[in-house]
């Protein structure tokens, strides 16, 4: 069986429902395939007790889809998880969605400049566009640690979280110390007997400052909607204004140093504990965390934390590094994702059978996060280069859905059959990465993170402000582009050209390009 679309967008969480909503305001047939039996992307399988957003609300949220009743300054898994639900019915988006469908191939064949997409339960799509709105958060990373098959106890990845086991009783070991494991230290810590944690480098955790939205703010932004657009773009001001020191002026950010250290000081009494939680690198270096009750849980009797990754698992313990070991029933990954994996897990392969995977064996790397050479009318969403880390995707992803919209009216009123960027321009493109990266908080020589990698850009970031990012984002550069000829260079339509042929009409509403 084969469906055809004009655009195939795969994966349904926050990108890829942006990018559908931009397509149906603009009249653009497409389908939407998604492997998860519901949509929602990292916030339908990361359900791990404690699962936040970091980012405020009303700024982690579609500008066009604004929802006036959150409950609280940061939203929790579910409701962030019913807002998306939400946005899709509220665009008439869900007709429109495959669900369970994983993809397994997608080839641009060059004779009929289209995208054929094979899944995994036979079914074909072919498309003009293809647009990936996989994600990065949901494919777990999870170490090899030798023993790993004999544990006798239940074990898991934060994405994967067990909701059939009751930890209470239980000792508890949890690896990792990033934004879940932050997270979900917490709510472990109030369950199980014990609670081991394995830290292998500790974070900058700031306080979270949480509150419940009152129901008067709700009712405002309900009856004027121009009050939350205000409240939205004074949030969004703010991180800019605090961006700036990662990305340009990172000796700004040392003013919140000794504001943290002095935290920990008050919250952690053990002075082996406290020289054991404080990060050696400068705050903003690796991803700053919030919570505003990490610390207090660490300071708990029943809480242990363990320097560097296990070494050894044995059936009923977890081995340290200097051989001490830990029992342990319940054993709990919070070792992050695998960022390419969502993009390698699918064979896409461009012009000249060129697969994306090859590509990415020197590092991420593409042209403001959305496109690569050699593979036509390909977009990715939140790509390389394509975020940053200070401040909500959400502004992006509207800049990116817009600006696919753009390409794709601008290859239909040029009439050609494709467009692909241009090899000089995407080097263009990462040279600049990798200059403004160099003097980012984020650079090579102030600390290692995984936002270093080893393509041209030297980076998986926009290392700029966002404002810049989506004014960029704004025209489509058409001489970074090439333009495939209908059919070919004397060819347009069934009809032979010829100099003297009328110019082929194009509707109105494909000859605008925004």
């Amino acid at each position: 069986m084969t469906t055809r679309t004009e655009a195939l967008i795969i994966g349904a969480g926050l990108s890829g429902i942006g990018q559908a909503v931009a397509l149906a305001r603009s009249g653009i047939d497409f389908v939407v395939l998604e492997k998860a039996p519901d949509l929602g992307g990292t916030w339908q399988s990361n359900t791990y007790p404690g699962a936040a957003c970091d980012v405020e609300a009303h700024l982690y949220s579609y500008s066009h889809t604004k929802n006036p009743y959150w409950r609280s300054t940061y939203a929790g898994q579910e409701e962030i998880l019913g807002y998306l639900r939400g946005v899709t019915v509220r665009h008439g988006l869900l007709p429109r969605i495959r669900f369970g469908i994983r993809v397994v191939s997608a080839r641009w064949d060059e004779g009929t400049a289209e995208w054929t997409v094979e899944t995994a339960d036979g079914t074909t799509y072919v498309s003009r566009f293809l647009v990936l709105g996989v994600g990065g958060l949901h494919v777990p990373r999870i170490p090899e640690v030798p023993g790993a098959a004999t544990f006798r106890g239940s074990a898991w990845h934060t994405s994967c979280w067990n909701h059939d086991i009751d930890l209470a009783g239980k000792h508890v070991t949890l690896v990792g110390v990033g934004a879940s494991g932050v997270q979900v230290a917490p709510h472990l810590a109030e369950r199980a007997a014990s609670l081991t944690i394995f830290q292998r480098t500790p974070p900058w955790v700031l306080p979270k400052a949480d509150a419940a939205i009152p129901a008067w703010r709700q009712r405002l932004f309900a009856w004027l909607p121009a009050a939350q657009l205000l409240h939205r773009l004074g949030i969004y001001l703010q991180r800019e204004k605090r961006g700036f020191g990662f990305h340009t002026r990172p000796d700004l950010l040392r003013v919140a140093e000794p504001i943290v250290r002095r935290r920990i000081a008050e919250q952690i009494a053990d002075p082996s504990l406290r020289a054991l939680v404080t990060p050696d690198y400068p705050l903003g270096c690796k991803r700053v965390l919030f919570s505003t009750d990490y610390y207090a849980t660490l300071n708990r009797p029943d809480v242990h934390v363990v320097p560097g990754s296990p070494a050894e698992i044995r059936p009923d313990t977890i081995v340290d590094t200097v051989g001490g070991e830990h029992q342990t029933d319940v054993l709990v990954y919070a070792t992050g994702f695998d960022l390419t994996g969502s993009f390698d897990r699918i064979e896409i392969a461009g012009i000249g059978g060129r697969l994306l995977k090859e590509k990415r064996q020197d590092g991420m790397h593409g042209y403001h996060g959305l496109a690569v050479p050699d593979f036509p009318n390909m977009f990715m969403l939140l790509g390389p280069n394509g975020f940053a880390p200070y401040t909500s995707v959400v502004p992006n992803i509207e800049a990116q859905a817009r600006y696919v919209v753009q390409a794709i009216r601008t290859t239909r009123s040029t009439g050609a059959r494709a467009l692909t960027v241009r090899h000089d321009a995407t080097d263009r493109f990462l040279a600049e990465m990798r200059t403004r990266f160099a003097r980012t908080i984020w650079a090579p020589g102030k600390c290692r993170n995984w936002y270093q990698n080893d393509s041209p850009s030297g980076t998986v970031l926009w290392p700029g402000s966002t404002l810049h990012y989506r004014l960029r984002l704004r025209t489509l550069r058409r001489d970074d582009y090439e333009f495939l000829p209908a059919r070919n260079a004397f060819q347009r339509g069934d009809e032979p050209y010829s100099p003297c042929s009328p110019p082929v009409d194009v509707p109105d509403r494909e000859r605008h390009v925004p």
